[in-house]
């Protein structure tokens, strides 16, 4: 006869309550404490056995819910994606791109990590694609043409490379103000012109709320771009467009 397991079925006079069966995991559940733990510690800042812990299981349990690391790194991402905004397209372009960078800046910038990933996979994540194709197409509208992608392009990767810089500021660079602190105090260089008196409010602003200068910049960017790729669209763009002769439509 197989002897009763402690705790189990036939194992005395039942005085010890049966242990209760712990709720399944779900993929969603592995995601949702990934994403806790990018906002603590930034998407690097965290190993598999950590997150594993964070819900009271094994390793090999995520794994077999989502996968490896990479696998959750990927769905971490894949779900910040889908908290950016998708602009109706009778804003316009310039009013759409608005409305999408704007936000997203805020959106991306709670999980420190996923904006360096974004500007490196960007085009791969599933949950961009809607997004891109919008953007783009309401280019091509406006008459951008083949450039469309381009301007596209320098759009979207210069506002997520200025969250990733601010990301690595947090994360591994000095405390908020502490580089602009170190320049007020430095002497002018020889022969210094009205550049480095123009400097010194925005450096005095860092010092105060670095925060605030940063989203300043930010927005400075977006708006800069706009004028810039405006500008382009007036001026019919470059002589014979930007593509190859040999892969031009």
């Amino acid at each position: 006869m197989m002897a009763a397991s402690p705790g189990g079925p036939g194992s005395g006079t039942g005085s010890v309550p049966p242990r209760r069966r712990r709720p399944a995991l779900t993929p969603d559940q592995v995601i949702d404490a990934a994403l806790e733990l990018t906002r603590a510690h930034g998407l690097d800042g965290w190993t598999l056995r950590q997150l594993a812990r964070a819900l009271g299981t094994w390793p090999n349990t995520v794994a077999h819910h989502v996968g490896d690391r990479e696998d959750v790194v990927a769905a971490v991402v894949q779900r910040v994606v889908a908290m950016m905004p998708n602009p109706p397209a009778e804003l316009g372009w310039q009013e759409w791109f608005r409305a999408l960078l704007l936000p997203s800046r805020d959106i991306i910038g709670r999980y420190p990590g996923v904006a360096r990933r974004l500007a490196r996979d960007g085009a791969t994540v599933p949950a961009a694609l809607p997004i891109m194709d919008r953007g783009v197409g309401l280019l091509v509208d406006a008459g951008f043409g083949d450039r469309a992608p381009l301007a596209y392009g320098v759009l979207l990767n210069s506002a997520v490379l200025l969250v990733a810089l601010d990301d690595d500021r947090r994360l591994t660079g000095p405390a908020p103000g502490e580089a602009a602190s170190a320049l007020l105090a430095m002497p002018a260089p020889e022969g210094a012109g009205p550049g480095w008196a123009a400097m010194r409010p925005w450096l005095r602003a860092s010092v105060e709320d670095a925060v605030a200068v940063r989203a300043t910049l930010y927005r400075y960017t977006v708006e800069s771009l706009l004028t810039g790729l405006q500008a382009d669209l007036d001026a019919g763009g470059p002589p014979g467009g930007v593509l190859p002769p040999g892969r031009r439509p």
